[in-house]
C-alpha cells in the first residue's frame, strides 16, 4: 500500500510537473524612424538586397525566388555593376504592374508627390533644397519630366544603394 501510494504520488507530481502553461508570443510591428539626411546611410546594400527592394518600392510586393536569382545571376555576372542595375530597373519599371501616379496626379500636388517619393525611395523626407531642385525641375517650361522618370533617376541613384 506504501509502495504504491508512493508511485501514486511521484506520478501525479511528474504529471502536474509535465502540464505547462502555453505561453502566447505577440509580435508588433514597430514604426520605422526615417533618415534625416543620406548622410546617416552608411551600409551598402547587397545585390540581392538591392534587387528585393527595388522591385518591393515598384510594385508592393515580394520578388519570386526565380526571378531574384535570375536577376542577381546577370547582375553579378556582368563587368560593370552600374550599367547592369539601370537595366534591370528599366526592365522593372517598363513591365506592367508598377504603381507610378501619372503625370496629372504629380502635377496636381506636386509637393507631396516628391515628398512621398523620397520616403518611398530613401525612406526619408527631402530637404528644403532638394523640395525645390526637384519642383524647378519638373516645372522648367518645356520639360517633359514624368513619374515614371523620377523613379528611375531615384532607383538608380547612388544613395538608393545603402541603407
Amino acid at each position: 500500500m506504501q509502495k504504491q501510494s508512493f508511485f501514486f504520488g511521484l506520478m501525479l507530481t511528474l504529471f502536474m510537473a509535465s502540464c505547462k502553461k502555453e505561453v502566447q508570443t505577440i509580435y508588433q510591428v514597430q514604426s520605422q524612424v526615417l533618415y534625416q539626411n543620406s548622410a546617416q546611410k552608411t551600409n551598402l546594400k547587397t545585390t540581392n538586397q538591392f534587387i528585393s527592394i527595388a522591385y518591393n518600392d515598384l510594385y508592393n510586393a515580394s520578388i519570386s525566388t526565380a526571378q531574384l536569382n535570375s536577376l542577381n545571376t546577370c547582375l553579378e555576372a556582368f563587368g560593370d555593376q552600374a550599367t547592369m542595375e539601370d537595366i534591370i530597373i528599366k526592365n522593372l519599371l517598363d513591365n506592367g504592374g508598377v504603381s507610378i501616379p501619372d503625370s496629372a496626379t504629380m502635377m496636381a500636388d506636386l509637393p507631396t508627390f516628391i515628398n512621398q517619393t523620397y520616403i518611398r525611395f530613401y525612406n526619408r523626407q527631402p530637404t528644403g533644397q532638394e523640395l525645390w531642385k526637384m519642383q524647378n525641375i519638373i516645372l522648367q517650361p518645356g520639360s517633359n519630366i514624368n513619374p515614371k522618370m523620377i523613379y528611375y533617376s531615384m532607383l538608380t541613384s547612388t544613395e538608393y544603394r545603402y541603407y
